[in-house]
């Protein structure tokens, strides 16, 4: 009897045991067919500046920045496989499928740091991440000819995403006080503000005479929210020509 009654214990553990490895096996399958899509994503630029241009207070041009990521390096995708992107900005993804194309092209329209996150999906619905770093800056510049009482020059320095406020921005300030007639020109004494939810956080003056020109270059460290160049002429009659070239960056460029 002890001897039965061990055998059929022995028989029973095995047949609890042979059905956790079978079934462990399975799921090891599974998991190993996941893996067989290999995404590889080249940026053609990890780098980009949105250019924009303002004369007498209105928007005359304007360019955006447009970054490539091409998936044509990845291998072991076919039939039914997709690529995508995903900007970081809050958009939705942008896909195409793998048998139209290996590109895909993405406007940034805000600076901002984004982590884009580039993705491939095979024909069994795996998908395999890949996050590439991407910096947009910006370059602004303002003009105004022949002005007695320039305008506000407004910007935001919000990034376009919820990333990191950019590292500084560098404002370079010309104003010409032009000599129309030479025995009749003035002096004009100018004083810029940059102006910001504080109230005036940068100040500086000068007294440009008749022919001459004025310059100020400045930087703002950590700027955060909308900020106004506020430019005043406190003394002289003359008219002036204003050019506000102002570049928005971020930590680790030049």
């Amino acid at each position: 009897m002890g001897r039965a009654t061990s055998a059929s214990a022995t028989l029973a553990s095995l047949a609890m045991i042979v059905p956790f490895v079978l079934l462990s096996g399975c799921m090891g399958l599974a998991s190993d067919d996941s893996s067989g899509f290999d995404l590889n994503v080249e940026a053609d630029s990890q780098y980009g500046v949105i250019l924009t241009s303002y004369e007498d207070g209105m928007q005359k041009s304007s360019s955006i920045p447009v970054i490539t990521f091409d998936f044509s390096e990845s291998a072991n995708y076919g039939h039914g496989s997709s690529f995508g992107v995903v900007p970081g900005d809050g958009r939705e993804p942008i896909t195409t499928d793998s048998v139209d194309a290996t590109e895909i092209a993405v406007e940034f329209t805000f600076h901002g740091l984004y982590s884009v996150t580039a993705f491939g999906i095979d024909q069994d619905g795996h998908r395999v991440d890949q996050v590439i770093e991407v910096m947009i800056e910006q370059h602004i510049d303002w003009y105004e000819n022949d002005t007695g009482t320039p305008e506000e020059f407004i910007f935001d320095s919000t990034p376009g995403n919820e990333g990191p406020i950019p590292s500084h921005f560098l404002l370079n300030s010309t104003v010409q006080n032009p000599s129309i007639i030479d025995f009749d020109g003035r002096d004009v004494d100018v004083r810029w503000d940059v102006v910001n939810q504080e109230g005036v956080c940068q100040t500086a003056g000068e007294n440009i005479g008749n022919g001459d020109t004025g310059f100020w270059k400045t930087l703002h460290f950590g700027p955060l929210s909308v900020h106004e160049i506020h430019l005043i002429i406190e003394d002289g009659q003359d008219r002036v020509n204003v050019h506000h070239s102002l570049e928005i960056r971020y930590s680790g460029s030049d």
